[in-house]
């Protein structure tokens, strides 16, 4: 198995189709499962099958994510496509705080290069707008540091197409990164946009969080130290009412053998070239299974049914004609 490239933005980018994100391996969900050597293993694991593009962030511990990052790659050189941000800061008590100054990004772009051990950050994407400060005045900083050679290209997380397009006038967007899933569809527009003027679309939380891999029943309790104790989606309630999204992944699952996590990804993929999914897993194993969704070419059929479309009469047209 090897995950196939896929190229974003207009920079030459040119990353595995589906990404690796590093977040959880540092805390958000399942706080106290945390093994650094396991993540390590399957950092090194997914730039080995060709999901090159490593995702982190310096706000991430803080800072304990980037190291986790360098550690693994520290033998890998080149192999991986290294992405990382600015502007949020996190502080060892949990609080969060924005800080988009052109000093600080100088001086954090700087400090992540150390503890990735890498000599150029591929993708440096802008964690969030400061209030503070004019969008601008941190984009310029960070189009510097391209122009310094300290970085490759540019991104941010926003689902604000003015935004985006307010940057793209400034310095060119290579990608740009918001939550994108079968469960979450509200950024339909958003990635339409970028898909027709070049510009990649990382999605995050592609499996919902876990939710549409089908494992978490609607009675799960979350720890509080795990991100989704936190939110509405994954209350009982939210869970029971939701579970129509697992049921319609497992039949369209049932054709091509695959898990309901597995067609989750290929549904993202399926939306369009410049999309990539980042799946969070933290183990070799799973790795490979949610990898394996590269591997599946979904149908026109697949994807009327996954969006709810009643395709009964067309399903037991095809079984008849198969012979099955």
């Amino acid at each position: 198995m090897h995950v196939p490239p896929r190229r974003i933005g207009g920079r030459g980018l040119e990353v595995g189709a589906i990404g690796l994100g590093c977040m959880s391996m540092t805390g958000v969900y399942d706080v106290d499962q945390r093994q650094d050597e396991r993540s390590e293993a399957t950092i090194a694991r997914a730039v080995d099958l060709g999901a090159t593009l490593v995702d982190t962030a310096d706000a991430y511990g803080p800072f304990t994510n980037e190291l986790l990052v360098g550690r693994a790659l520290a033998t890998r050189g080149r192999q991986a496509v290294l992405s990382t941000k600015v502007g949020l800061v996190g502080r060892s008590d949990g609080a969060v705080l924005r800080n988009a100054r052109p000093d600080h990004i100088r001086t954090a772009a700087d400090a992540s290069l150390r503890r990735l051990q890498a000599e150029q950050i591929d993708l440096y994407i802008l964690h969030a707008v400061d209030p503070l400060v004019p969008v601008e005045e941190s984009w310029g900083a960070m189009a510097q540091a391209v122009q310094d050679g300290k970085v490759r290209s540019l991104g941010i997380m926003t689902e604000d197409i003015s935004l985006v397009a307010k940057l793209q006038q400034l310095f060119p967007v290579t990608a740009v990164m918001a939550e994108y899933s079968l469960w979450s569809q509200q950024n339909d527009a958003l990635v339409r946009w970028c898909g027709q003027r070049g510009i990649g679309v990382l999605a995050k939380s592609p499996a919902g969080r876990g939710f549409l891999t089908g494992t978490l029943k609607p009675g799960r309790r979350f720890a509080w130290t795990d991100l989704r104790s936190k939110l509405g989606q994954f209350s009982a309630e939210s869970l029971e009412a939701n579970t129509v999204w697992v049921d319609l992944l497992r039949a369209v699952g049932k054709r091509h053998r695959a898990s309901p996590g597995q067609i989750a990804l290929a549904w993202v993929l399926a939306q369009g070239e410049h999309v990539v999914p980042l799946t969070g897993t933290k183990r070799p194993d799973h790795l490979d299974e949610n990898l394996r969704a590269s591997e599946i070419e979904l149908s026109a059929l697949d994807l009327r049914q996954l969006a709810g479309e009643d395709v009964t009469e067309e399903l037991a047209a095809a079984t008849a004609e198969s012979g099955n």
